[in-house]
């Protein structure tokens, strides 16, 4: 594992109050092992954000609060979620804060979404849903997805596209891998990278109990399915140690299954990082 040099940075730190949010940060202030940091105000993360009344609606714009959804100044948001998922709820991000929305489906037609374990789950396909599963389905995002994390990374690296948010449903299991990826590429301390990925868990707790009562009816302990609806940092943690045992780590990754040349790692530098100031 690469040496830490973690500062008293405090992920927590990162995320941005805004009615309708729990799980919105701006990744400005991650120091990196060489002495340098992400700039504040280029690259945010979040959840989904939907019209008010939408099912199952994790972020909600209301038009009342639309002067701290324009305050962000984003040009471009990434949703990663499926077509599937987009034509069932529309995202409010452009309505919100007037930027471009980018359609970058990972794992394209529901399948490594929340709502896809807990068909299975619902199905009776299976009966619990712990860590190893998480990492299998971390495993398969970067066996499967290279392409399109790739060119999430081509996009952050564009300073015309800048300032950019990320997000897919939650904007935990497929933001949360691709945002890693991103943060461990620029050089940012694992342990905070894993920190950033465990936030999710902290800002969206014990979502598992808003099901439990459809759980009890099959027969299924929540602690069995606990994981589904949580960022444990063991899993960042294998996923990561994966990546560095399959691919040689992140940089390597984005280069071989990301397609990326060396000059787009560099133009991802530039673009998000800075020189710390005190």
């Amino acid at each position: 594992m690469r040496s830490s040099g973690v500062t008293a940075f405090d992920p927590a730190s990162t995320r941005l109050v805004i009615p309708g949010t729990a799980n919105l940060r701006d990744l400005g202030g991650y120091p990196t092992t060489d002495g340098r940091m992400i700039l504040p105000g280029r690259v945010f993360r979040s959840e989904a954000l939907s019209r008010p009344g939408a099912q199952e609606a994790l972020g909600v714009f209301e038009k009342v609060h639309a002067e701290h959804f324009v305050g962000l100044g984003l040009r471009t948001v990434i949703d990663l979620r499926s077509v599937e998922e987009n034509e069932q709820d529309p995202s409010a991000w452009h309505e919100a804060t007037g930027a471009e929305v980018l359609s970058l489906p990972i794992l394209e037609g529901g399948e490594g979404t929340d709502n896809y374990f807990f068909g299975d789950l619902l199905s009776g396909t299976s009966t619990s849903f712990l860590v190893p599963d998480m990492v299998s389905f971390y495993k398969d995002i970067l066996r499967r997805q290279g392409t399109v994390l790739g060119e999430v990374v081509r996009v952050l690296a564009d300073p015309a596209k800048g300032p950019i948010l990320v997000h897919c449903s939650a904007g935990k299991d497929r933001t949360g891998v691709t945002i890693a990826l991103v943060l461990d590429a620029l050089g940012v301390p694992r342990e905070l990278v894993v920190q950033d990925y465990a936030l999710t868990q902290q800002f969206r707790p014990n979502r598992v109990e808003l099901h439990a009562e459809v759980f009890d009816g099959l027969g299924v302990a929540l602690d069995d399915v606990r994981v589904l609806f949580e960022s444990p940092p063991e899993a960042m943690e294998a996923t990561l140690a994966h990546a560095d045992e399959e691919y040689g780590g992140s940089r390597s990754y984005l280069l071989e299954a990301g397609g990326l040349d060396p000059a787009d790692l560099e133009a991802l530098e530039r673009n998000l990082l800075g020189t710390v100031t005190h």
